[in-house]
């Protein structure tokens, strides 16, 4: 039994007992505030981006675009090139590839700055892959508040892919909106969505109406590109096209709220989607020329020379990027990998060695260049055949006679060289790359040979056994491909039995000895090439007179030659008769075979197995 002293003290000793457990879940209660105020990857200055935050975020970006760097890493650590350059950015690895580079760049910013930043965490979608799926919608958010350092906060993002730009223009809560094309709305720090699974920022826009973007690749190299036709547009649905970050707020109670389309000023849902576009009295646009001719500030002061001239930089520039990701390719040893047999089921949308080292999406918007710069050349020429006050055909003729005496110029200039398999340097001029360009190999086990489309005596250093050749000839349809193909098969009898036409000097020799004008343009990357609307150009047809009779003794002399060699270079491999081409492939028969080279391949004996050597 208990005694009457028990009775007495065991209910206070209960209520002590709960008094003090109370009291140690307060604190703990009070440790862990503690605890999640710290937590956090930065406190805040201000719990929204204003005007000039967003002209700090426009100038790093545009930093970026005009360093010298390859390597977001590389460039934070430049206390030169970097002007928001601080102690802490030597422990920072920022290490981005095309869909994490605008999310990489926003939060290191936001972090500078101390702003708030959010993103989709995760996505929800139809149809698989959700860098090609469909309906793509947020489906979780994360902000500075989930981490405890700003490290730990750049190591997370860099999880999100493509898919995650990929949502319809109505959605509310996505990371970005789509823009008006407008001065104001197009400055560094706007991204383009390219939906065949691409990714890149503004970082300059000229006065002419030129994009140069910024874009990294599976290799954590970047590069700086000019916006053009090698981008593509996409539909409402897939949210292709620019964009910008959403507005967001930071309210007191530690919740990120997102500004929905209605409250942005330079919101649209359709002003980046119409079949065909009109602007500064110019209509039937395509929407790239929309897009050059709506920022330029002076549409009449476009000059055909200097627009060709530039063409040919850019391309350039696009030949030197795709040299270093072969490089990289050829330094890591991927080459000397016995080949594995098969192509993956996509070839543009995989993951592993072939996503990282391999370059048929880097090929594919290469060779769309090309023909881009094709297509706008003879462009310029139908118009200055209907430019009647500057001379009409005549003005047309003297216009292509100094187009190819400025190709024929600058196609020794604009060369780039690559080592071959023995240690020798091998010198290609421009024209040389133009001539081969169907001949390039994406494949990253091929040899630096047949990765710059070697041919005869160039092929004959290459150490590639046959299995690895016969898969060369087998791609030749996968080459042939302009279209960027994701999230279905691409095998290898997808493609054109022979390429498109991109010989832009070829037709302007042509051209100089009387064959027409083939008005149609191809249409790239789905787009609508609408019929071309004529606006006279105001350069003056007498500073192009005085070179027409020197280029045009040069085609006469040369009537079958469209080549520019460079010193130092080989002579071309390249055979310009497709027939003779087909004859001298081991697999010509197949290719020429049309539907029976689909049904060949399907037989495994067909395939090459790749062995241990």
């Amino acid at each position: 039994m208990l005694t009457s002293m028990q009775l007495t003290t065991t209910p206070v000793l209960r209520q002590n007992c709960f008094i003090g457990l109370t009291r140690l879940i307060i604190l703990l209660l009070l440790l862990n505030v503690g605890i999640s105020a710290e937590a956090t990857a930065w406190k805040l200055s201000r719990n929204f981006w204003a005007e000039e935050d967003e002209k700090v975020y426009s100038d790093f970006v545009a930093a970026i675009g005009k360093s010298k760097h390859s390597n977001l890493n590389r460039f934070i650590k430049d206390s030169k090139a970097n002007p928001l350059h601080g102690e802490e950015d030597k422990k920072f690895n920022l290490s981005a590839d095309c869909a994490d580079l605008p999310y990489l760049v926003r939060a290191y910013v936001a972090y500078k700055l101390r702003l708030p930043f959010s993103y989709t965490a995760s996505i929800s979608g139809r149809g698989g892959d959700e860098r090609y799926s469909r309906g793509n919608r947020p489906a979780s958010f994360k902000d500075q508040d989930y981490f405890s350092s700003p490290q730990q906060l750049f190591n997370q993002v860099v999880l999100i892919n493509s898919g995650y730009y990929r949502t319809g223009v109505e959605i509310e809560d996505s990371d970005f909106y789509p823009v008006k094309i407008h001065k104001k709305s197009i400055v560094p720090g706007t991204v383009y969505y390219d939906p065949d699974g691409h990714v890149a920022i503004v970082s300059e826009v000229n006065d002419d109406g030129r994009i140069r973007v910024i874009d990294a690749h599976p290799d954590r190299t970047i590069s700086k590109p000019w916006f053009g036709a090698k981008f593509t547009r996409g539909e409402k649905s897939n949210g292709g096209g620019f964009k910008r970050w959403r507005p967001i707020r930071y309210t007191s109670d530690s919740k990120t709220v997102r500004t929905r389309n209605h409250n942005i000023v330079d919101y649209s849902a359709d002003d980046q989607f119409h079949k065909t576009f009109t602007t500064k009295g110019r209509a039937g646009l395509s929407y790239h020329n929309y897009v050059r001719l709506a920022l330029c500030d002076d549409a009449r002061k476009s000059d055909p020379v200097q627009e060709f001239t530039f063409m040919m930089k850019d391309l350039h520039e696009d030949i030197s990027y795709r040299a270093v990701a072969v490089s990289l390719s050829i330094e890591k040893g991927i080459s000397g990998r016995s080949h594995p047999g098969a192509l993956p089921w996509n070839i543009y949308g995989t993951d592993g060695v072939w996503e990282e080292f391999s370059t048929p999406s880097r090929d594919a918007r290469l060779k769309v260049a090309f023909r881009e710069f094709y297509d706008r050349t003879r462009q310029m020429i139908i118009e200055a055949e209907q430019n009647f006050a500057a001379g009409g055909t005549a003005y047309a003729r003297q216009l292509a006679a100094v187009f190819l005496q400025l190709y024929q110029q600058l196609s020794p200039e604009l060369s780039m060289s690559y080592i071959n398999s023995i240690g020798k340097r091998m010198v290609l001029s421009f024209d040389d790359v133009s001539q081969r360009l169907f001949k390039l190999s994406f494949d990253p086990y091929h040899s630096v040979e047949y990765r710059w489309g070697a041919q005869g005596e160039e092929l004959a250093s290459s150490p590639d056994n046959e299995s690895k050749r016969r898969f060369y000839q087998l791609e030749s349809r996968l080459r042939n491909q302009l279209e960027r193909a994701y999230n279905q098969p691409t095998p290898l009898s997808m493609g054109p039995e022979q390429p498109p036409e991109t010989n832009t000097s070829g037709w302007l020799i042509a051209y100089l000895q009387g064959k027409p004008v083939d008005a149609s343009m191809i249409a790239i990357n789905r787009e609508v090439i609408a019929p071309i609307t004529i606006e006279q150009p105001t350069s003056s047809a007498s500073q192009i007179i005085a070179v027409e009779s020197k280029a045009a003794e040069q085609v006469t002399a040369k009537p079958a030659e469209s080549k520019a060699g460079a010193p130092g270079t080989l002579e071309s491999n390249a055979d310009k008769n497709p027939a003779k081409q087909s004859e001298q492939n081991i697999w010509g028969s197949l290719l020429t075979a049309g539907d029976r080279f689909a049904a060949a391949i399907i037989v495994t004996e067909n395939f090459a197995v790749a062995r241990s050597d």
